[in-house]
C-alpha cells in the first residue's frame, strides 16, 4: 500500500517526535490533539527539534521545508484522505478506545491504524474498530526521531498486508522495523524489565552499591546504568510498568519493593531532583548517589525480614548477574516465537543502545556456562532465575550457537 499522507494523534513528546521522523523523509503529517493548546505545544516541540538539527548542520531552508509538511488540527474530520494513522496518546486503554472509535468513524475504509502503545493489547485496541484487520502496533522508542528501532506488533486479526505496510513504512523512515508477536511489554521492554528489576534486587541485598551497579552494567554492554536510567524515566513510571509485568507474567517479574518506597517518598528521579542519585537544582546534573537512599533501604529491610535470609545465601556479585534474567527471558521469547531469533539482538541493540545483545552474551559465555550460572542463581534467589526450558534443551543438544 502506498502511504502518501500520515496522521499522528497526540501532540505530546512522542507524537511530535514521531512527526519529525516522518517529515525528515518528506512525508506530510497531520498532527492532532484534543485542543489548540496541546497542538501548539506539539508544534513548539517540533520547532525545537528542527532548530536542534539546524544547530548541528542542517540548512534553514531544509528545516523550513520539513516544517511546512506539518499541518495541525483538533478535528478528526480532517482525516478523510489519510492513509496511515499513528496513535500516540496516554497509555490508558479508555482514552485509546475513544481515539480509535473516532478514527474508525472519520477515516477512509482503507486507512490503517497503528498504536504506539508500549504494552497494551493490539487485539483489544483493534476490537474498538470495525477494521481489526487494519490495526497494528507500531512501537517507536523515545526519542522517535533519533532511535533506530520500531516494533511492529500484529493483533490476532491483523492482516499480513497491514503488517507488511507497517514494516515497510518503518523501514522508509530509516528504522530497524522488527515484527514482534503480541505479548505484555512486547520484546525490548519485556527484556529490559527483567534487567532493571534485577539491579534493584542487587541493591536491596547489598550485593553492590548504586554507582557500582551502574558501572558494572556499562562495562559489560550498556550506554547508561539501570539505576541512572530509572532516574531518567521516573520511579513512578517504573513502578507502574513493574506491576503490570508482574500481573501478566507472574513471580519472576515480582517488583523489588525499593520502587514502592521511592514513589511513597516522591524520590522519582530527575523530575524531583532526587532518586537513586542526587541532582543539582541549578544545573540539573547528577551529583552522586543520593544519601536519602540509605533510609529507603533501611525501611525496605525492616519490612522484608526474609531479605536477611536471602543475603545469608547470596552469591558474590558479578556484573553478569544483571544480565542473566534478560538472557533467560530472551530464551523464553524464542520459545514463545515472539520474534525471529535473528531479530532479537539487533532489536535490543537498536532499542536500548546495547553493545552486545543477550543472545550474543550467552554465546560468548558459552551456553553451558550460562545455564550453570542461571541454575546457581536459581538455587540462591529462586523464581527470578528459573532456567528457560529452551536454554536447557540447547545445552542438552550440545548447541553452541542460537538459531
Amino acid at each position: 500500500m502506498q502511504i502518501n499522507r500520515v496522521a499522528v494523534v497526540g501532540a505530546g513528546t512522542m507524537g511530535s517526535s514521531i512527526s519529525v521522523a516522518f517529515i525528515a523523509k518528506g512525508i506530510p503529517v497531520f498532527l492532532m490533539d484534543i485542543n489548540q493548546e496541546q497542538v501548539d505545544k506539539g508544534l513548539a516541540n517540533i520547532d525545537r527539534l528542527l532548530k536542534s538539527r539546524v544547530d548541528k548542520g542542517m540548512s534553514k531552508k531544509e528545516a523550513e521545508a520539513q516544517r511546512a509538511l506539518v499541518e495541525a488540527t483538533t478535528e478528526y474530520s480532517r482525516f478523510s484522505d489519510v492513509d496511515f494513522v499513528i496513535e500516540a496518546v496516554a497509555e490508558n486503554i479508555d482514552i485509546k478506545k475513544k481515539v480509535f472509535q473516532s478514527l474508525d468513524e472519520f477515516c477512509g475504509v482503507d486507512a490503517i491504524f497503528a498504536s504506539n502503545t508500549s504494552s497494551l493489547s493490539i487485539t483489544q485496541i483493534g476490537s474498538f474498530t470495525r477494521r481489526a484487520d487494519k490495526v497494528v502496533g507500531m512501537h517507536f522508542f523515545n526519542p522517535a526521531h533519533l532511535m533506530k528501532l520500531v516494533e511492529v506488533i500484529p493483533g490476532l486479526e491483523t492482516s499480513q498486508d497491514t503488517v507488511h505496510t507497517a514494516i515497510s513504512l518503518g523501514q522508509s523512515l530509516g528504522k530497524l522495523a522488527v515484527r514482534v508477536e503480541e505479548c505484555a511489554s512486547f520484546l525490548v521492554n519485556r527484556l529490559l524489565g527483567r534487567y532493571m528489576n534485577e539491579a534493584l534486587w542487587c541493591l536491596l541485598e547489598g550485593a553492590c552499591d548504586i554507582e557500582g551497579i551502574d558501572k558494572a552494567a556499562c562495562d559489560v554492554a550498556m550506554p547508561i546504568g539501570p539505576l541512572a536510567l530509572r532516574d531518567m524515566n521516573g520511579a513512578d513510571i517504573g513502578l507502574a510498568v513493574a506491576k503490570f509485568n508482574f500481573q501478566e507474567y507472574g513471580e519472576r517479574f515480582a517488583p523489588c519493593p525499593i520502587l514502592e518506597q521511592l514513589v511513597k517518598k516522591n524520590l522519582l528521579g530527575q523530575k524531583t531532583m532526587g532518586g537513586f542519585y542526587a541532582y543539582d537544582r541549578e544545573t540539573r546534573k547528577r551529583s552522586g548517589a543520593n544519601p536519602a537512599m540509605s533510609e529507603i533501604l533501611n525501611t525496605v529491610h525492616a519490612d522484608q525480614k526474609k531479605v536477611k535470609d536471602k543475603q545469608s545465601k547470596g552469591l558474590e556479585f558479578k556484573p553478569e548477574r544483571l544480565f542473566l534474567p534478560m538472557i533467560n527471558e530472551a530464551f523464553l521469547c524464542l520459545q514463545e516465537r515472539i520474534c525471529a531469533p535473528e531479530d532479537l539482538d539487533p532489536a535490543l541493540c537498536a532499542g536500548l543502545g546495547m553493545r552486545t545483545g543477550p543472545l550474543a552474551m550467552a554465546t560468548q559465555l558459552g551456553l553451558e556456562t550460562c545455564l550453570s550460572m542461571i541454575e546457581e542463581h536459581f538455587d540462591a534467589y529462586g523464581e527470578r532465575f528459573r532456567p528457560a526450558p529452551l536454554l536447557k534443551r540447547y545445552v542438552w543438544g550440545k548447541r553452541t550457537t542460537i538459531s
